[in-house]
């Protein structure tokens, strides 16, 4: 079993356009397995926040199916705004500090979200800069 968030679910009167995750999908079948990491890393990050996959087949499930895009919601800017205030948060730890407490900043965190699990709402462009920036794969 998964928890999943509401998708805008609880809104009344909201249109189908305007629902995600679970509240969008209904029972279609998803082909993207959350506890499948080579299926998750499929998943990625545009600058903008929006969310894409090269594989047919996820990239439906996570823009159509499960509706991650969704202007409605502004999910999108709201990835994008995390993102930003997670950049911001390193560089003021980091100011004035050499090149490798930046990188062993960005290396703490990667390794409180993903090794201990610390997951935040929206982390998961947080951790796809954060391999980006770590050269890790």
């Amino acid at each position: 079993m998964l928890g999943v968030c509401y998708g805008n679910s609880l809104v009344r009167g909201v249109k189908q356009e305007e629902k995600t995750c679970d509240a969008h999908r209904g029972n279609t079948e998803l082909t993207v397995n959350p506890f499948d990491e080579r299926s998750v890393r499929k998943i990625k990050y545009k600058a903008d926040g929006s969310i894409y996959s090269d594989d047919a087949e996820i990239n439906k499930d996570v823009t159509e199916t499960l509706n991650l895009n969704c202007e409605a919601l502004s999910l999108p800017q709201t990835r994008k705004s995390v993102l930003m205030a997670e950049k911001t948060r390193i560089m003021r730890k980091c100011r004035g500090k050499a090149h490798d407490a930046y990188m062993r900043e960005l290396e703490r965190t990667y390794v409180s979200l993903v090794q201990e699990r610390n997951l935040t709402p929206y982390c998961g462009i947080i951790i796809s800069w954060l391999e980006e920036k770590l050269k890790i794969s």
